[in-house]
C-alpha cells in the first residue's frame, strides 16, 4: 500500500534559529545554528525567505560632481521635494542633514564632506535650496568671509556737546538672499559723537551673493554694554555705497548674534535634538564643533570640544553625539551647544570604515578592526562599546573579510552590510537584532551605496553594474 505525500514528508523543527557561526568549526556548532543560512531569516518564529529587492522606476536622479552612472555612487539620499521626491547621488562620501526649521517650505537639506562645490578642488559645505516653485534647487555654500573693518566718517566734524559726547566702535556684516549672514567684521576705529550726529559709513565691494549690508555699534548702559543693530543697506551693483544716516542710541536694535561662518571643509554635519548641528573639520580631526542654536551657519569656539584621536565620522543617537574616532568613541550628551558633557568610552575600538556607521533603535553601529560595534548612552551600556560580532567571527574570519571596506545599514531590526574582499569578491552579510536573539546569514544583494528613508520606511541602494 502507498503512503501519502504528508506521511513520507521530514519534518525540520528549529525553536532557536542562530544562522551561522564562521568561527565554529562545522562539527562543533550549537544547536539551531547552521553551515550555510542564506536569504533568510527568522521573523516571527518562524524561518522565512529573505524579501527580494524591487527596481525604483518614477523616481528622478541627479548625479552630483563628476559622478556618470548612479551605480558608482558612494552616498545616495532621496530628497522629499515639493515638486516630488528625487535621488541624489555622489561619487564620493558626503554627509546630509535635514533643515532647522519645522516648516521649510525650500525643504533645504545640508551636505558636507566631498561636496564639490566651490570651484576646482573645494568641496564648501552647502545647502541645497528649493525655488520659489519647488522645480529647480541651487547648491548654496555656507562659508562667508567677512567684511574689513567698517570706516567711519562724522559728518558734522567733531562733536559740538562735549558733555552728552558718545564714545562708541562700528562693526558690518553682510547677508545673501536666502537670509544667512556672515561673521561679524572687526571693530571701527573709536568714534566720538553727539546722540543724533549724522554719521558715514564708507563704501566697500560687495561678496560674490551679498544683497544686504547690516551695521552695528556698541551701545553703552549703566552697568552693560552690548552690540546692536542700528542700520542696513541692500547692495547696488557689485558695491554697498557709501551709507549716511543719524546714529541714536534709542534706534538700537537687536544684539549682534555671536556668527562665526563653519569652516571650508565642514564635514559630518549631523543634525541635534534642540534645534543644533554637529561637526567636524578634517583641517582639525581632533575637535567635534557644534553649531548656535537655530543657526546653522554659525560654528562658535566656545562650542569646539577637543579629543584624543582622530575623528573619522559623527553619529547621533537621542541627546547624544558619538564621535568615532581611529581610537576610542566619544559620547557628548545635552540639550545645548555650550553645555555638551564630553565622555570617552572605555573600550578602545577604532572606526575603520565611514561608511559603516549608522544608527538602530537609539544605538550607534560600525566597524572595527574586532567586528561590528555598539555604542549607546543606554544605562546597561553607557561608557562602553560592545562588539557584537565576536561570538560568530574570529579575529581572523574578520579581517578576512577586509572590515575598512565595509558599507552598513539598518532596516526592519537588522543589519545590512557589504564587504569588499582582497579578490574584488563582494560579500553581504545580514545581522538580525529583531526577535531578541540575533542570528547571522549572508545574501546576494549587492550593494554600494545606501540610504534608509523614514517616511516611506525603505532601504534604497544603488547596484553597481
Amino acid at each position: 500500500m502507498g503512503r501519502s505525500l504528508k506521511e513520507i514528508m521530514a519534518a525540520i523543527k528549529i525553536d532557536t534559529f542562530a544562522g551561522i557561526i564562521p568561527r565554529s568549526y562545522p562539527t562543533l556548532l550549537p544547536d539551531g545554528c547552521a553551515v550555510k543560512a542564506h536569504n533568510c531569516r527568522l521573523q516571527s518564529g518562524k524561518l522565512s525567505p529573505l524579501r527580494q529587492a524591487s527596481r525604483v522606476t518614477g523616481i528622478r536622479s541627479y548625479l552630483e560632481g563628476a559622478l556618470e552612472k548612479i551605480g558608482d555612487a558612494k552616498t545616495l539620499y532621496l530628497w522629499h521635494r515639493y515638486a516630488g521626491d528625487c535621488f541624489l547621488a555622489w561619487e564620493n562620501i558626503v554627509k546630509i542633514a535635514q533643515s532647522n526649521l519645522a516648516d521649510d517650505v525650500r525643504h533645504r537639506i545640508f551636505v558636507t564632506g566631498k561636496t564639490g562645490v566651490g570651484g576646482t578642488g573645494k568641496n564648501l559645505p552647502c545647502v541645497y535650496i528649493e525655488d520659489e516653485t519647488g522645480t529647480s534647487f541651487v547648491r548654496h555654500p555656507l562659508p562667508k568671509i567677512p567684511l574689513a573693518a567698517p570706516a567711519i566718517t562724522l559728518e558734522a566734524g567733531e562733536p559740538s556737546d562735549t558733555v552728552n559726547i558718545r564714545y562708541t566702535v562700528f562693526y558690518q556684516s553682510w547677508a545673501d538672499v536666502y537670509g544667512y549672514e556672515s561673521g561679524v567684521s572687526d571693530g571701527s576705529e573709536e568714534i566720538q559723537y553727539n546722540d543724533g550726529n549724522e554719521i558715514t559709513v564708507g563704501a566697500v565691494a560687495a561678496p560674490t551673493g551679498a544683497v544686504l549690508r547690516r551695521i552695528y555699534k556698541v551701545v553703552s548702559g549703566t552697568e552693560t554694554e552690548s552690540i546692536q543693530f542700528i542700520a542696513e543697506q541692500a547692495v547696488s551693483g557689485f558695491t554697498f555705497p557709501a551709507l549716511t544716516f543719524a546714529v541714536k542710541d534709542e534706534d538700537a536694535g537687536e544684539i549682534l548674534p555671536t556668527l562665526v561662518s563653519p569652516p571650508e571643509d565642514l564635514s559630518w554635519m549631523s543634525y541635534v535634538p534642540g534645534n543644533f548641528y554637529a561637526g567636524f573639520s578634517p583641517s582639525k580631526p581632533r575637535t567635534v564643533m557644534f553649531s548656535d542654536v537655530d543657526r546653522p551657519t554659525s560654528w562658535p569656539i566656545d562650542y569646539m570640544y577637543d579629543v584624543r584621536d582622530d575623528v573619522v565620522a559623527l553619529a547621533v543617537a537621542g541627546n547624544t553625539v558619538f564621535a568615532l574616532t581611529e581610537g576610542y568613541t566619544w559620547a557628548f550628551t545635552g540639550t545645548g551647544p555650550e553645555a555638551m558633557s564630553p565622555c570617552i568610552l572605555s573600550t578602545p575600538q577604532a572606526c575603520i570604515s565611514a561608511r559603516s556607521v549608522c544608527v538602530l533603535d537609539g544605538a550607534v553601529f560600525y566597524a572595527s578592526q574586532d567586528g561590528v560595534c555598539m555604542a549607546s548612552s543606554a544605562a546597561d551600556y553607557a561608557g562602553t562599546v560592545s562588539v557584537i560580532t565576536k561570538k560568530y567571527f574570529s579575529k581572523r574570519e574578520w579581517e578576512a573579510l577586509n572590515p575598512s571596506t565595509c558599507v552598513m545599514d539598518t532596516y526592519d531590526g537588522a543589519l545590512y552590510a557589504w564587504f569588499t574582499l582582497t579578490n574584488g569578491v563582494r560579500q553581504g552579510y545580514m545581522f538580525d537584532l529583531s526577535e531578541g536573539a540575533s542570528a547571522l546569514v549572508t545574501h546576494d544583494e549587492q550593494a554600494k551605496a545606501l540610504f534608509y528613508d523614514v517616511r516611506s520606511d525603505n532601504l534604497y541602494y544603488t547596484r553597481s553594474i
